[in-house]
């Protein structure tokens, strides 16, 4: 029979703790308010819960998504809001960053996030949802850089995320190449532009927007 280890069962503790003592209270007016709740962010970044599965090398705990679950199951009771970026802030984008990434490229975004940062992950599209080989924004290849052109819908985070995973159609010497994951960070990389934001039935506290990139150069 599958039982938890006993430093499982103290991060359970600690989440539950913290839903029913802290967030609980907190979260209906973060619905009434449509507001990132920054107050959340940093005791969850105090409890150690963004970056848990970002590699002890690299600053984090190293701990497993079951850890993660743990804690969402416990937030989500009381709070969709907190439980979706503890979500994002250990899988999603910084979970494929940190197994597909270079070190560079986790040693830059691993701090942001281990400071509470939410990554986004840019897929979605005005015209291209589910269906991701659709999307249309570019990445051209020019020198050893490439050149970013489009726009994407429907971002989760926009304006309070800083790290970006942004997918687009790679172009190399006018051939397409597949799609491919760049790395930006807002307000560090010229032309991330955060366009209008839309709204939401539920997860109020999270804008949804629009993200437009003009010749931003990864």
């Amino acid at each position: 029979m599958f039982q938890l280890s006993d430093e499982q069962i103290a991060i359970q503790d600690t989440a539950r703790r913290m839903a029913n003592e802290i967030f609980k209270d907190r979260a209906a007016d973060i619905d009434r308010s449509e507001q990132y709740p920054w107050d959340n962010v940093k005791d969850l970044t105090v409890a150690g819960f963004m970056g848990m599965t970002i590699p002890k090398e690299h600053g984090g705990l190293g701990l497993s998504y079951m850890d993660v679950v743990l804690v969402v199951e416990e937030l989500a009771r009381v709070c969709g809001v907190t439980a979706r970026i503890v979500v994002e802030g250990n899988m999603g984008a910084i979970g494929a960053i940190c197994a597909y990434g270079s070190k560079k490229q986790i040693e830059r975004v691993a701090p942001l996030v281990l400071a509470g940062d939410k990554p986004a992950i840019c897929i979605t599209e005005p015209g291209s949802g589910s269906a991701a080989t659709s999307m249309t924004t570019t990445a051209v290849k020019k020198g050893d850089k490439y050149i970013i052109n489009g726009i994407k819908h429907w971002i989760t985070g926009g304006g309070v995320s800083k790290t970006h995973l942004i997918f687009a159609q790679v172009e190399e010497d006018g051939e397409r190449k597949g799609i491919g994951g760049f790395i930006a960070v807002r307000d560090e990389d010229k032309g991330l532009i955060i366009g209008k934001r839309e709204p939401a039935m539920g997860l109020r506290g999270i804008p949804e927007t629009e993200i437009i990139f003009e010749d931003l150069e990864i």
